[in-house]
Parts: structure tokens; C-alpha cells; sequence
């Protein structure tokens, strides 16, 4: 039996490898993969979440395991660590950039060096609203993701300015199923989703026409009026198992999620496979502490960017205290340290956290650390 399943499973991924090798004309969904700013906290992991309305997003098969969630407004706003610095360096330093052909030979020199602290490092502003209902079996949501970043560009010969960005519109509708397979339960979700991506590519403003950004504004509105409207359709599976510590059972999840096993964004989009499980601690099953998760997370399986190894793996925790007034997050994110807090009082939810991604190809290469907060009014 248990060798039917090891086939049955290697035949999955193998249908999906042959799929993400079918082609070559590829568009990465990119951060159209839904966070939420209490996951953010726990290190990014999603495939073993159904405590709130975005498990149809996270893993379907979850959906099976839900409670009544409703999110009538969710908010979340982030603005990236460095943000602060680079406005404060462009406000101190705006007659230089207005004025870069009058420096003398010397002051071009020095602007030049001032701007090296900030060179090719990205920085801006996130947005991410949701709204959604989930219920046991069934769920409905939608969100939306702003980003907009700037940075200083040091350049060859002359200061610049850039920025770039996009908004992506996503519509999912998920189910899920307990089914029996080989003789054994499991639980299957499945979701579909309507994606809309809006987007400019990087633009570049030399220092002595940063008074003509007002042009450059409109060029990067006018992109955003163009949408590229695409689909995916993510599956999921789930299974728990009983484990044996210091004389007590561990409950212990297991998932696996295809995101985009067939999906389209202006293009095919590979297939992103992710393993995941969590486990529950046993003696956390009281009012001051009523629980106590700790998860582990690998997505990315056939690694469709050529990424660090690092660069796909996730791990958190989560405390509730007080009934689930107060929960404590912490966790790593592609090697990152993540952290975060949440208050929870009736229908109002306050979140926060501090969370970094990678945006290279390896650890330490290209790191994007954001401050996010989200409030949630919601049931």
C-alpha cells in the first residue's frame, strides 16, 4: 500500500515537471501569492494556516478544517526600513538634484559620493486590502497588491532617481473535500482564481531632469491603465498524524499545495509546488496559553528561478495568550528573521510585522525588510 502511494505521489510531480519544462515562455505570478501581515510574522508560511478567511489562497484542502471567518475590511500597509532615509536624503538634497549642471566640478563630485550610501537599493510603499468569507468546505475572497518603489542610482556619470511598479487584482473561489484514496482519508481543496496585473517597468530619471518627473508620473499612470488578466488554478492536500513526546500526542499536519498547476498571466506560469507541516504543541491547551504551533515550509520544489536553497524555505511560530487576545509571531523568511504581534478585541484586529525578502538569487544579495500593519474588522 504504502508503495502505491510513493508511486501515485511520484507521478504528481512528474506530471508537474514536465509541465514547468514545457515551454519556454514563462511569467513568474511573482507577489500575486497572497500574505497576510499575521503570516508575515511567522516567517511567510501559509500551507498549513486555517485560522482566518485566506486559507482558500494558502492551501484549499484547509478549507475542510475551517471555522466561520468573515473579513468585512482588511488593510494592510507596509513601508520598507529604509524608506525614511532615502525620502530624508532626497528632501535634504533637492536643490542638488534641481540644480546638478550648476555644481561646480567638486559639489558634483561629492553629490555623487552622498548618493553611493543608497545605490541600486530599492525602497517604497505596499498596499494590500482583502476582503473574503470562509466557512467549512467553501470560501470567497478577494485582494489586492500595490507596490511602488524608488531608489537612488548612483550611475556612471550622473545621479538618477528610479521607480518602478505594479498592482495586482486577484478573485478566488476555493472548496474542499474529504476523499478516500488507496483506503486512506485525506482531505482536497481545490481554487480558482481571476488574476488583473498592472505594472510599469523600471524608469530612470537623471538628476538634472528630476523637474520634469511630473512627465515621467504620467508615462508610469498611462502603464498602469494597461492590465494583463490571467488565471490560476491552485490544488491542495492535507493529512494529520499523531506523534509520541514526553509521554503526550503531537498533532502533526502535513500538506502539500500546487499553486498554478494550470495558470496563465499574459503567459504560461510554471507550476509552484510547496511542502509544509505544523505541529501543535501539546501543553498549550489553557486560557493564558491556548496555543502553540510551530511550522515548517519549502516552496518552489523544481525551484523555477534558480534560487539559493535557502531562498525557499520557511519557518515560524505563533502564541496565543489570553483566550487569543494577544499572539506572539516570530519566525524565518528565506533565511530572514521575521517577527510580529496581534490583538484581537471582539471584531477589531490589530497586526503587525516586521518582515524581509529576498530579491536576489541568494541570501544577502538584494534583502527587502518592510514594516506591515493591518487592521481587520471581521468575525
Amino acid at each position: 500500500m504504502k508503495s502505491r502511494i510513493v508511486i501515485l505521489s511520484a507521478l504528481i510531480l512528474l506530471f508537474c515537471f514536465s509541465i514547468s519544462n514545457s515551454t519556454e515562455n514563462y511569467i513568474p505570478s511573482g507577489i500575486s501569492q497572497h500574505i497576510d501581515v499575521a503570516q508575515m510574522g511567522m516567517g511567510g508560511i501559509t500551507t498549513t494556516i486555517y485560522t482566518n478567511s485566506h486559507t482558500l489562497f494558502y492551501n484549499p484542502a484547509l478549507l475542510n478544517r475551517q471555522g466561520l471567518e468573515v473579513d468585512i475590511i482588511n488593510i494592510g500597509l507596509g513601508l520598507d526600513t529604509d524608506a525614511t532615509d532615502v525620502l530624508k536624503f532626497v528632501d535634504d538634497h533637492q536643490d542638488d538634484f534641481d540644480d546638478f549642471e550648476s555644481l561646480s566640478i567638486e559639489e558634483q563630485e561629492q553629490f555623487f559620493l552622498d548618493c553611493s550610501e543608497f545605490d541600486n537599493k530599492w525602497v517604497g510603499v505596499q498596499a494590500a486590502p482583502y476582503i473574503g468569507f470562509a466557512a467549512s468546505h467553501f470560501a470567497l475572497g478577494g485582494y489586492g497588491i500595490s507596490y511602488f518603489d524608488v531608489k537612488i542610482d548612483q550611475g556612471v556619470f550622473v545621479p538618477a532617481l528610479a521607480m518602478k511598479g505594479y498592482m495586482d487584482i486577484v478573485i478566488g473561489a476555493g472548496i474542499g473535500l474529504p476523499v478516500n484514496i488507496m483506503d486512506r482519508s485525506f482531505e482536497v481543496g481545490i481554487t480558482g482564481r481571476y488574476i488583473q496585473r498592472r505594472s510599469f517597468l523600471p524608469i530612470r530619471i537623471n538628476a538634472q531632469d528630476v523637474n520634469d518627473a511630473e512627465d515621467i508620473f504620467d508615462v508610469a499612470l498611462d502603464s498602469l491603465e494597461n492590465s494583463t488578466n490571467g488565471f490560476g488554478l491552485d490544488v491542495g492536500m492535507v493529512r494529520s498524524m499523531k506523534l509520541e513526546m514526553l509521554g503526550r500526542g503531537i498533532d502533526l499536519d502535513y500538506a502539500v499545495v500546487v499553486q498554478d498547476l494550470i495558470g496563465s498571466l499574459g503567459g504560461y506560469v510554471k507550476p509552484n509546488i510547496k511542502f509544509g507541516a505544523m505541529t501543535h504543541i501539546p501543553f498549550a491547551d489553557n486560557f493564558l496559553l491556548p496555543r502553540w504551533d510551530f511550522g515548517i515550509e519549502m516552496t518552489d520544489f523544481f525551484n523555477r528561478q534558480g534560487v539559493n536553497f535557502f531562498n525557499r524555505i520557511n519557518m515560524g511560530t505563533e502564541v496565543a495568550l489570553l483566550g487569543g487576545f494577544a499572539k506572539l509571531r516570530s519566525g524565518f523568511h528565506q533565511g530572514y528573521p521575521t517577527w510580529g504581534a496581534g490583538l484581537s478585541l471582539f471584531i477589531i484586529h490589530l497586526d503587525y510585522a516586521r518582515f524581509t525578502r529576498e530579491l536576489g538569487t541568494k541570501p544577502g544579495q538584494f534583502p527587502e525588510t518592510t514594516h506591515r500593519a493591518q487592521l481587520t474588522i471581521g468575525f
